[in-house]
């Protein structure tokens, strides 16, 4: 994890802005606080703030130049298979001065040119100039696991890692951007395209090569994502093929882990008890002779009372000998953390969820660790969600007709009938539905029996700020395959990678996440739907595999947690007055954005009723002002103070 912000000045002096540049780099320090560098010449400049990750000498140091002097670069990021790439290099008469990965990088740019980025495993933001051709790149991996912000002003342009540094660059916004807010609080989508929550603050998009010469945009291209030149082994349809192709996997996803292990510090993993992050301790538990990798000695987790998943962590510690770390959110703190952690993020969160993920770096900082693996992209590549039901049952009944259709159906309801229903809706048609009539009547009876009592309609005004309503929901995916595509690329992986790069590196810490490993990424694409669900089991094909890996009281569970929270007793609780203020009457007002007394309304009944969950738009409103207090109506900020020790409840536990 490391921080990055660059200039570009259409007037050619980059120079003029060296002292913004250096606020710029101040307020993301915390992103790395070992080191910075600074770099200008003509129309580029670069400021870097380094976590010492990999070569933790000063040979290490950015911005970093290559042997032939026609590459400067700023890179924030890992690029795993670096030694694997040093070797290649060294055959063709490159000869290394350190032994970090940001070496072999400006390496490879001079000897391969930018087709280097498309060799790559990894995450990475980079801005790169090249010297010959006057030409500023800029690139981000193929999943946008590492950010990169950019500004037009205009006579010049801004980039940074977070949106704090492009501010304290000193490019202007436009306030709110009413379409991504409008879009937030209609349909709770954040992070679906290059839009930020801030007018004249864009997110580069990932797995694009930008290109500025001569102060415009000369190229925007797409690149490959590292996929293609994976070997996948075609599916065979038999129980030996199917074995074949899980083995593969399985060496994919072990491999995956092994390279991210290569550290000069201390790695340690989240623990949650859920399917991803044991599969990853446990695999990473193997690794304790393989070549530049740490060993992998300490587990964290965040334990509530509502969602206690000891029982599920213990036989992993056990199995991995890991001294597990336990943090604890105390109500009588809970307050203060959530104010730091909303001022962390320089974009609204979804929910009050990834504040258990910020007490985890945090407690992992405290630790001295400063590597942690973690299992997003895991629910996105393999089916983990319940909204891939119907896109698989459509798939199935193209690909193995109504009879294995219907038993997968009976499977994912627990009955004929249901299941029955369960295809019929799925399958989207007035034909489909037709031919089972019993279960479409059933389907309704079902339906309505369970249907409870609506929450408060929360109407935005549509002549206020915000604009009209926006009709932005995507057709439901026809396949399995297309569902996965859009929850990888649109909805919800990349606001889960935006959350989890600024949670750590708010810590100092630096998240990778061997899921999103081109060669996991290429199976999981190639395998046929019903090897990613089967008989009601979401992630089969991660399940396959696990038996011999991890506990089996792990790999046989079915429901899902993850990093739970309890959403309505925090908010009717313990954030009962922050929720209280900032939905107060008078900042509502002031605002403009909200019809006020729908919303007063809906607090009132939240706090003063019985604990429960609170509706989703009453949580996005909350969210949103919450956003709009601490970063719009902020002045540009300064340095962020550097974490200290919390005085939360901890427990150190040896497993």
């Amino acid at each position: 994890m490391c921080g990055l912000v660059g200039v570009l000045d259409r007037r050619g002096a980059a120079i003029r802005f060296r002292g913004a540049v250096q606020r710029a780099a101040d307020a993301i320090a915390h992103r790395g606080p070992d080191d910075e560098g600074f770099w200008f010449e003509g129309a580029v400049g670069l400021g870097f703030r380094r976590l010492s990750i990999l070569d933790l000498t000063i040979a290490g140091h950015q911005p970093m130049q290559s042997h032939n002097g026609e590459w400067t670069l700023v890179f924030n990021g890992e690029i795993y298979n670096f030694i694997e790439l040093q070797r290649e290099l060294e055959k063709c008469g490159v000869v290394f001065r350190s032994h970090c990965d940001t070496e072999v990088l400006v390496e490879a740019l001079a000897h391969w040119g930018t087709r280097a980025f498309e060799r790559f495993n990894g995450m990475w933001a980079v801005l790169a100039w090249h010297a010959s051709t006057r030409t500023l790149y800029a690139c981000r991996d193929p999943w946008g696991i590492k950010p990169l912000f950019v500004s037009d002003q205009g006579d010049w342009i801004g980039f940074a890692s977070e949106i704090k540094g492009l501010r304290a660059l000193g490019c202007q916004h436009g306030g709110v951007e009413p379409r991504t807010a409008r879009r937030y609080l209609d349909l709770g989508l954040l992070d679906t395209d290059e839009r930020t929550m801030f007018a004249g603050y864009e997110r580069l998009l990932p797995g694009y090569l930008h290109a500025w010469r001569d102060g415009r945009q000369v190229l925007y291209q797409k690149m490959a994502d590292g996929t293609q030149s994976i070997e996948v082994p075609p599916f065979r349809d038999d129980a030996r093929g199917e074995l074949e192709f899980r083995e593969a996997f399985r060496d994919a996803l072990l491999g995956a882990v092994r390279v991210r292990l290569r550290a000069d510090v201390d790695v340690g993993t989240c623990l949650s008890g859920g399917l991803d992050s044991t599969t990853i301790a446990c695999a990473a538990a193997r690794f304790l002779s393989a070549e530049r990798v740490t060993t992998c000695r300490h587990a964290f987790t965040a334990l509530l009372p509502e969602f206690d998943e000891s029982r599920y962590i213990r036989p992993v510690l056990a199995q991995t000998g890991a001294e597990w770390h336990i943090t604890v959110a105390a109500d009588a703190q809970l307050a203060d953390k959530a104010i730091n952690f909303f001022s962390i993020h320089d974009e609204p969160v979804h929910s009050l969820t990834p504040l258990a993920g910020y007490l985890v770096m945090e407690l992992a900082a405290q630790a001295d660790v400063k590597v942690l693996l973690n299992g997003q992209g895991a629910d996105e590549l393999l089916a983990g969600y319940s909204s891939t039901v119907g896109p698989f049952l459509r798939s199935v009944l193209q690909q193995d007709g109504v009879r294995e259709a219907l038993h997968q159906a009976q499977m994912e309801s627990g009955s004929a009938i249901g299941g029955a229903a369960l295809l019929a809706r799925s399958a989207g048609s007035a034909a489909a539905r037709s031919i089972f009539p019993e279960a479409e009547a059933w389907w309704r009876r079902h339906k309505l029996a369970s249907t409870g009592p609506r929450s408060a309609n929360l109407k935005v005004p549509t002549d206020g700020p915000l604009g009209p309503p926006r009709t932005e929901l995507q057709p439901p995916s026809a396949t399995l395959a297309a569902a996965l595509d859009d929850q990888v690329r649109r909805n919800p992986l990349p606001l889960y990678l935006r959350i989890e790069d600024a949670n750590s590196s708010a810590f100092s810490l630096e998240a990778r996440l061997p899921f999103l490993d081109p060669a996991v990424v290429a199976l999981a694409r190639a395998a046929p739907a019903r090897l990613l669900r089967r008989d009601g089991m979401n992630k089969y094909l991660l399940r396959s595999i696990l038996p011999g890996l991890v506990p089996e009281v792990v790999w046989q569970r079915r429901e899902k947690m993850g990093f739970p929270v309890p959403n309505g007793r925090w908010m009717h609780g313990p954030l009962r007055s922050l929720v209280f203020d900032t939905l107060s009457e008078e900042r509502l007002k002031a605002r403009g954005w909200y019809n006020v007394p729908q919303v007063i309304a809906a607090r009132d009944q939240l706090l003063g009723g019985r604990v429960g969950e609170p509706s989703p738009r009453l949580r996005s409103l909350f969210l949103l002002e919450r956003w709009a207090r601490d970063h719009l109506d902020r002045p540009v900020p300064e340095a962020m103070p550097p974490w200290q020790p919390s005085t939360a409840a901890t427990r150190r536990v040896h497993g």
